[in-house]
């Protein structure tokens, strides 16, 4: 395998075992070729009960589900991507599957994961896999096979607290105002309720607050909202 193989491996799509806290816990699977796709998939989680005799409803928003995305990517067996090495498919199937699948007998559960192609990486566990065998050899053993791969994200419970955080209006806020904005819609923003609008006046020392400065910033102070 020659420098420029090892480059272009380095690029290509990995699947990393993790522990629950992100350090590395075992070995990682790299794909000889990139992903033939890549799709992402978020679902919105709303409240839409219906009152009685109703023919509609107003779906509240509760929250964002966890993302799934699914891969799907070949191996090969025939050497044609790393200068005529030849590995196995049933060998670089098993090492997916260690990588992904795989019971932990401490944890009796399989690795948290860190999936990363280019610029996406993401955090998640494995959900499914299907491993379509395409080509075989004259002794019947596979030598090509396309596997999809379904991951859901995953947000441990102190990174999604701190995300939760950093969108309370129990924090200050700063905002920089644009021409036409207004306060009692930033401070609906920040607040979801515009009511709070004299306490943001005074807290920025405003005297006319219908006309806000553009380019000026707006400090919002920590509010008890019920």
């Amino acid at each position: 395998m020659d420098n420029q193989t090892l480059e272009k491996l380095a690029f290509n799509l990995k699947i990393l075992p993790v522990t629950d806290k992100g350090i590395p816990n075992g070995l990682p699977f790299l794909a000889m070729f990139n992903p033939e796709s890549f799709a992402i998939k978020e679902d919105m989680n709303y409240d839409a009960k219906c009152a009685p005799a109703n023919t509609g409803s107003d779906p509240i928003y509760k929250g964002r589900k966890a993302r799934t995305f699914s891969i799907a990517f070949t191996l090969d067996g025939t050497g044609v991507n790393i200068q005529g090495v030849k590995i196995p498919v049933t060998a670089q199937i098993a090492l997916f599957r260690a990588t992904t699948t795989h019971i932990i007998g401490k944890t009796h559960q399989p690795h948290y994961l860190i999936v990363q192609y280019g610029t996406f990486i993401i955090m998640c566990r494995m959900l499914s896999s299907t491993v379509n065998y395409t080509m075989f050899d004259m002794f019947g053993l596979p030598i090509r096979a396309k596997v999809t791969a379904n991951f859901v994200e995953r947000t441990p419970n102190t990174f999604g607290d701190v995300m939760a955080m950093l969108s309370s209006p129990d924090l200050t806020h700063s905002i920089k105002v644009k021409e036409g904005d207004l306060l009692p819609l930033l401070t609906k923003d920040v607040y979801k309720n515009q009511d709070y609008e004299i306490q943001v006046a005074r807290a920025n020392k405003l005297h006319n607050f219908r006309k806000l400065e553009a380019g000026s910033t707006l400090i919002f102070p920590p509010i008890a909202v019920e």
